[in-house]
């Protein structure tokens, strides 16, 4: 073979293999690692973009909004809460004047008697007008009560407390108050006290629940509307009587 021939083939050689270098293990495995650093550095560049994106409106200071083209508000005052204007401190406000001088002086001069005649006749055409009329004033009259008040009784009625046992004494009619039905079937027992105002005649004027069960008070207060006293005396005459009033309930067992 000819010298020629074989620098040929050594060229085709190198040729082909610098074709298949893509194939070549090692020259893939560098080609992936650039690919890798690429993308890193590609997400490294978009995450900052974005924080700056981000982070840039919050630590500026933000544009002015230009008030240009703003419409104005009218100062309104709020209702229920006026204020009366204050006073300019520079001007001076004249005091009012108390004693002042007349504009114009009357002409006429008019002089009245002191002196008083010992007979003067307080008639009704005399009286002062503007005074209030009266016995002190001319032509004054007694003034009269358009409420007169009665006149006190001549024997006004005399009340006086009388215990309870001292009273009892003076009973001359008892009813005996119905047991309730309800009470009965529940065995319910107890007493209720009562204030009670007796009337001269000896008959029960008022009476007022103290204390006591709300079962047995209607009964008790039935009972002793009933009762009839003797009529108490003092001085010789009748008096009213207050006093109390216990009415027992018990079941017989």
């Amino acid at each position: 073979m000819t010298l020629e021939a074989r620098r040929v083939s050594r060229v085709s050689e190198d040729a082909f293999s610098k074709c298949l270098v893509e194939g070549d293990p090692q020259s893939e495995k560098h080609a992936r690692r650039i690919k890798q650093r690429a993308v890193a550095i590609s997400i490294a560049l978009q995450s900052l973009a974005l924080v700056v994106l981000v982070l840039f409106p919050l630590l500026s200071k933000g544009e002015r909004i230009s008030l240009k083209n703003a419409t104005p508000i009218p100062p309104y005052a709020p209702i229920g809460n006026h204020h009366e204007a204050t006073p300019n401190p520079g001007a001076r406000t004249p005091a009012p004047c108390r004693f002042c001088k007349p504009p114009t002086v009357s002409p006429i001069i008019v002089s009245h008697d002191r002196t008083t005649s010992p007979e003067r006749d307080d008639s009704p055409g005399d009286s002062v007008p503007g005074l209030p009329s009266g016995p002190g004033t001319p032509g004054g009259k007694i003034p009269t009560n358009p409420h007169p008040v009665p006149p006190p009784p001549e024997n006004p009625v005399v009340r006086h407390s009388i215990s309870e046992p001292a009273q009892m004494a003076q009973l001359i009619r008892r009813v005996e108050p119905i047991y309730p039905l309800l009470a009965k079937q529940t065995h319910l027992e107890g007493r209720v006290e009562l204030r009670a105002i007796i009337s001269t005649a000896g008959t029960i004027e008022s009476l007022e629940v103290i204390s006591g069960d709300p079962l047995l008070i209607q009964s008790a207060l039935a009972a002793v509307r009933e009762w009839r006293y003797r009529p108490t005396i003092l001085n010789g005459s009748p008096i009213e009587v207050e006093t109390r009033i216990t009415v027992i309930y018990t079941l017989s067992h």
